[in-house]
């Protein structure tokens, strides 16, 4: 492993290709079959069923991980037929996973189902690196692996680039210089057969095996050493020094942590860890009193930042409630605790465990049936049940003129926070979670008109404010007729397809006059086309349900254009001078 890892590269190009047909016999079959539908889909543009071929995606990019992370293992089993089983059961595991994916319908959140599948695909990344060496009586060989490993795959891809953009130039050659007719879907399999299937066959062939896989011997690194001595531990120094005078100030002063420290703390946590990994081979290797120290020392420096952490935490838990992300920042929270604790007390002579407990904490509160997402969905959702209840003597489904009367009634405080959580539980969870307690017409962006929050993104964190907002929303059927106008013969959609609305701001003034102007952003002649939107024809269109608003249309500063209205939403405050806010859907028709 001390011979240069590029001139390896080239001089055992020959023995990769073979040692990976050997070694690796299912990943291999996954490579040249995950190349084979990458390049149907460029044959075939796409078409056909969308949620399969995503599926199949999956299934093929994953079963090529899962093969990789088995191969590995099964050379640390003697018993072949344990190897055989494990294989088996673990393949057909995936095959049910990716069905089961299928079968999902397309109105059911994926928050939940999405996170798991993250937790378990980095559980699956992680162990390539560490499952091989749970016998070893130190982490070394796993280190030595990871970074052999992790170095092999970046020059794989470089190589694999390199040949592609090599040919490709070539192809383009015969083009320019023999007028030889080059299909674009051509470069494709080019970038597909040198920048995936090459690099991952180089990438195979050349892991390490046997006495190489588990060498035992420290490969420190100058370059690595100075970078963590003179770079990361002035960097963690200046992070000490900032947390704890903050957090002396706040003591003197007797106040509460502000969120911003979180991220700090995160930060210099990510940062310690990081010194603990660069530093385990010169540790192993040299046994220098300073790098002991620091090694077992640090993680003890950062721990009583890690109070200031979960004050913080708690505070926003108290203030505003459960949240998905507020539960994953306070778990690794106590993952931070225990690191810091591990480290100290076992003197930080083995690491491996550190990424090994974040995957399995990460995949326990993500992947069980009571999960953070699902505890995070059910307690919103009794919130709004219990306030329903209390508060609301109409039958539910609340309809939308219904929702906006009940939360009329409410106090401006409480209003907001049920709104809130109304449109978290939609945002996280999809209509689906909300639809036995509001109809699919309910817009919670025009009940807020009482009140405006800070983020729409994480709306239970939105504290309510005193300025009231004028929020309209409307939206024509997906597919609904649109006639053309007599004496138009083209239109264009707008915006773009690639774009959810075009979007605008529009002069407070406009308010007198009732006229909204809007520039579309094409142009008519030497003319920029714009429409003039009737804001009491707004007003309008609000009064009808959910994709049920009829295609409205509207004159434009050219008699030889007219714009349809498809979808509109308008927000501005009540009071004051800040310009109104309008995004809108449509067709520009063209004489």
């Amino acid at each position: 492993m001390k011979e240069p890892l590029l001139k390896k590269t080239f001089h055992t190009m020959t023995e990769a290709f073979q040692n990976c047909w050997k070694r690796f016999p299912i990943t291999v079959c996954f490579v040249f079959v995950l190349a084979a539908y990458l390049a149907y889909l460029v044959a075939t543009d796409m078409e056909g069923d969308r949620k399969q071929l995503m599926v199949l995606g999956y299934y093929f990019s994953i079963g090529m991980l899962l093969s990789l992370t088995l191969h590995l293992w099964s050379e640390e089993i003697k018993s072949k037929l344990k190897s055989t089983i494990v294989h088996v059961v673990m393949h057909v595991l995936l095959i049910a996973d990716a069905v089961y994916l299928y079968s999902l319908s397309p109105e059911q959140s994926l928050t939940e189902i999405g996170i798991a599948h993250g937790a378990g695909i980095l559980a699956l990344w992680l162990s390539v690196f560490f499952l091989s060496f749970t016998k070893e009586k130190n982490d070394i060989p796993s280190w030595n692996f990871t970074s052999y490993t992790i170095g092999t795959f970046v020059t794989a891809n470089v190589v694999g680039l390199i040949m592609s953009g090599g040919i490709s130039l070539l192809v383009f050659s015969l083009q320019k210089l023999f007028n030889v007719d080059v299909s674009w879907r051509c470069y494709l399999y080019i970038l597909i057969i040198c920048s995936v299937l090459l690099p991952m066959l180089l990438f195979l062939g050349m892991l390490p095996k046997d006495e190489q896989k588990h060498d035992r011997e420290p490969q420190s690194s100058d370059f690595l050493k100075g970078t963590i001595h003179f770079l990361f531990l002035p960097l963690i120094a200046g992070y000490l020094l900032v947390l704890y005078i903050y957090a002396a100030r706040i003591l003197i002063s007797w106040e509460l942590p502000i969120g911003w420290v979180s991220w700090l703390v995160v930060a210099l946590m990510a940062g310690c860890i990081a010194t603990e990994f660069g530093l385990y081979p010169a540790r192993i290797q040299e046994t220098k009193r300073a790098n002991e120290w620091i090694a077992r020392w640090l993680p003890a420096l950062v721990l009583p930042l890690l109070v200031l952490m979960t004050v913080g935490i708690m505070r926003r838990f108290n203030d505003y409630g459960i949240t998905i992300n507020r539960l994953y920042i306070i778990t690794l929270n106590i993952w931070f605790y225990i690191v810091c604790f591990g480290l100290v007390f076992t003197k930080a002579r083995r690491i491996s465990w550190i990424p090994i407990s974040f995957s399995i904490i990460f995949l326990l509160t993500s992947a069980l049936p009571v999960n953070y997402a699902s505890i995070t969905r059910n307690t919103i959702r009794n919130d709004v049940k219990e306030e329903l209840k209390r508060s609301c003597d109409m039958e539910l489904p609340l309809t939308r003129e219904q929702y906006n009367q009940w939360i009329e009634t409410l106090p401006e405080g409480t209003a907001a926070q049920v709104n809130d959580k109304f449109m978290y539980l939609r945002n996280w969870f999809g209509r689906k979670s909300i639809a036995d307690l509001v109809d699919r017409d309910v817009s919670f962006y025009s009940a807020r008109h009482h009140y405006e929050t800070d983020n729409d993104d994480i709306a239970v964190d939105a504290e309510p404010v005193s300025t009231p907002t004028i929020s309209y929303r409307a939206q024509a059927a997906s597919q609904v007729d649109i006639k053309i106008p007599n004496g138009y013969n083209r239109f264009i959609a707008i915006p773009d397809p690639k774009e959810s609305d075009w979007s605008c701001t529009i002069p407070r003034k406009y308010l007198e006059t009732g006229i909204l102007p809007v520039s579309l952003g094409t142009r008519t002649g030497h003319m920029n086309d714009s429409v003039y939107i009737d804001l009491k024809t707004l007003e309008t269109l609000r009064q009808y349900k959910y994709g049920e608003m009829p295609p409205t249309t509207f004159q434009c500063n050219s008699n030889k254009n007219l714009f349809m209205l498809t979808r509109f939403s308008l927000n501005y405050p009540k009071v004051g001078q800040e310009e109104l806010k309008l995004g809108i859907n449509g067709y520009l028709f063209k004489k």
